[in-house]
């Protein structure tokens, strides 16, 4: 399937990303936003960006400013500027001739699910929404990777942001995670779960880790998720 490089900006940091399109277009789109410390490059990713185009829908990947190709320092980046970088993906996205602006869903891993949990409470554009092993809420974790690499500002930011509350106002949502999830507890998905408005599912994964290493959780989690934006999007 062909694919776009693409770029735009975010607070005069400069964005990059990946666009799979499929072989009919315009398309519908589904934009992905990767975790805390991943990139666009990441496996789970990749694969998708081929799974969806291969099905009729066009995949946007990219780097949050800090990560990957694109500009800016980690140790800077917050939740308002993560979400900020998905509006300004979403901007660019939602006037490209090849992609259907009416038909735009979400797909977020970890802290990439969080911020499109906001994105899609805020935005009536956004027509569905998929989460992958997704906080309920950002806690700082003594000793931690992210404890040692992001700023007190992160954390203090992160005060400001409630996604149960922001899912109280989200529909035609899939929730994935697994029971084993080493990073953000199963718990979370329940209450994310147990916010959001109908038509909403939770799919849980009995011995699924944070990232979906296993062949077989990831392959199926992918499949759900086509299958999830075939029908909504």
């Amino acid at each position: 399937m062909p694919i776009e490089f693409m770029s735009t900006h975010s607070e005069g940091k400069k964005i990059y990303g990946v666009i799979h399109f499929p072989k009919k277009v315009p398309a519908p789109l589904v934009i992905a936003s990767h975790g805390l410390f991943s990139s666009k490059e990441s496996e789970k990713f990749i694969m998708l960006g081929e799974l969806f185009s291969e099905n009729g829908i066009a995949l946007l990947r990219y780097d949050h400013r800090g990560c990957g190709e694109s500009e800016g320092d980690i140790r800077e980046t917050t939740p308002t500027s993560r979400l900020k970088d998905l509006e300004a993906v979403f901007s660019f996205a939602i006037t490209h001739p090849l992609i259907e602006g009416d038909r735009i869903g979400l797909l977020g891993s970890s802290m990439g699910g969080f911020i499109s949990i906001f994105k899609a409470s805020s935005d009536p554009r956004v027509k569905a929404l998929v989460l992958w092993a997704t906080p309920v809420e950002l806690r700082k974790r003594e000793g931690s990777l992210e404890g040692g690499l992001l700023g007190d500002g992160f954390w203090q930011d992160a005060l400001r942001y409630r996604a149960k509350g922001a899912m109280e106002k989200v529909s035609r949502c899939l929730i994935l995670h697994g029971e084993d999830d080493e990073l953000v507890p199963f718990d979370h998905a329940k209450r994310l779960f147990e916010a959001a408005k109908e038509p909403k599912r939770l799919v849980s994964f009995p011995q699924g880790d944070h990232r979906f290493t296993d062949p077989e959780d990831r392959r199926r989690a992918a499949e759900m998720s086509l299958r999830w934006f075939k029908e909504f999007l």
